[in-house]
């Protein structure tokens, strides 16, 4: 049973890097291609993380009701399938307003973010430790080619503007086969194995998730240290698609080779990763990556030429996949099975208002600047400023941390010779 379910598991994560592929990558290309203005689209691809991320906090509780991580797994699945529906609804007919497409937007992502707790802990039972860093780089692969896949068709049929029987509006299109991809997700989902005695474990409120966030100092240090560093990342990343579309006017087919080659990137450095990790830290990984990522916005000002652009998402996404390896390694290493629960729901808050501060900084520099090439370059400088200090603190508190583990295991070793 568990065997199957990990191959059933492999499945949901193509299925739903489909959905992510074609659906939420071209979010952005949507709320442009509609009216809204560059701010607000770059706006409309973060704020509603944040919403949703407080919607996400009655996870905690809500296990208390349903009493089955896989059962509130599967109905959150479902609820985000669902919010394609009005996405379909309003590309085929009109436009909706902004916070009509705010409110989709949140459920969207209060919905995957709920689900995200609770699929840590059920997989922490599935999938046993010694295999887990080989069991997820693989996982990691297959939800990457999912999302080029995705991503490719989208673009593909967005370039072509291509229209199948009913849907004049090739977003329709997108969206329909997003939601279908989804659907059939929670399906696979809900054919997984769950063992009725886990759900024995303690489900918390978010008080008492606080509290047991609060009570893992080490944790609780770490995330207050990384914070800071992804609001650093969102000063500028927000305003990638709106400077690629608005500001070099790309076409979709650009547009999406742009956005392919950075997944093609994350490809290669996920091979990478699990060919020669060996004993790597999740840690190590995140410093790594994190560090590689510092100069990248920057390099945005240098040149605003095709194939500069498909270099640098190269080289983009060859480093954002060691901070998702790394970060994906620590919530399943790092975290005791009984707090993955409550500390992810509280990481997922604290992450998501890092985000909003980091977007509103970059938002209300375009906006009192005006939303010219000029304003852009100067945001991703600031955006490189930003990531630097924040890395330097990261870099500083995961260092200290290191030397001391490595102190506290010389000290066990000496006192057992003694």
């Amino acid at each position: 049973m568990r065997e199957k379910s990990l191959r059933l598991s492999l499945i949901d994560a193509f299925l739903y890097s489909l959905m992510i592929g074609a659906g939420e990558t071209y979010l952005p290309a949507y709320s442009l291609s509609i009216g809204m203005g560059e701010i607000f689209a770059g706006v409309l691809s973060t704020l509603p993380i944040v919403s949703g991320a407080f919607l996400q906090l009655i996870t905690p509780r809500g296990l208390q009701r349903v009493q089955s991580h896989k059962n509130w797994v599967v109905a959150s699945a479902i609820l985000q399938a669902l919010t394609f529906v009005p996405l379909i609804y309003f590309s085929a007919t009109r436009a909706p307003n902004f916070w009509t497409l705010f409110f989709i937007l949140t459920l969207y992502w209060g919905s995957g973010f709920s689900a995200g707790p609770a699929w840590n802990y059920w997989m922490g039972r599935l999938v046993q430790v010694e295999e887990g860093n080989r069991y997820f780089a693989k996982r990691a692969r297959v939800s990457q080619i999912g999302i080029l896949l995705g991503l490719i068709g989208g673009g593909v049929a967005l370039h072509n503007n291509v229209e199948i029987g009913p849907f004049s509006s090739v977003f329709t299109l997108l969206f329909v086969f997003a939601f279908g991809c989804r659907l059939v997700s929670s399906f696979v989902l809900s054919s997984q194995f769950f063992d009725p005695t886990w759900k024995k474990e303690p489900k918390l409120g978010f008080r008492a998730s606080w509290k047991v966030f609060w009570a893992n100092t080490s944790k609780r240090q770490f995330f207050f240290y990384l914070a800071p560093f992804q609001a650093a990342v969102f000063v500028s990343s927000p305003f990638v698609t709106p400077y690629m579309l608005a500001q070099v006017k790309m076409d979709y087919g650009t547009y999406m080779t742009a956005i392919g080659v950075l997944f093609v990137g994350k490809i290669l450095a996920l091979s990478l990763i699990d060919r020669y990790r060996g004993n790597i830290s999740g840690f190590n990984l995140l410093v790594f990556g994190a560090g590689a990522i510092v100069p990248l916005p920057a390099m945005w000002a240098i040149s605003s030429h095709s194939y500069y652009i498909f270099a640098l998402q190269l080289l983009s996404g060859l480093s954002w996949a060691f901070v998702e390896v790394g970060l994906s390694l620590i919530f399943f290493k790092d975290i005791k099975q009984e707090e993955k629960v409550p500390v992810l729901t509280v990481y997922n808050l604290l992450n998501s208002l890092a985000i909003i501060f980091g977007t509103y900084v970059g938002g209300k520099f375009l906006w009192y600047f005006g939303e010219n090439i000029v304003s852009y370059y100067a945001v991703f400088i600031l955006g490189t400023v930003a990531r630097a200090a924040g890395f330097v603190r990261l870099y500083r508190y995961i260092k200290n941390q290191s030397l001391d583990l490595v102190t506290a295991k010389t000290s066990t070793s000496t006192e057992k010779a003694s």
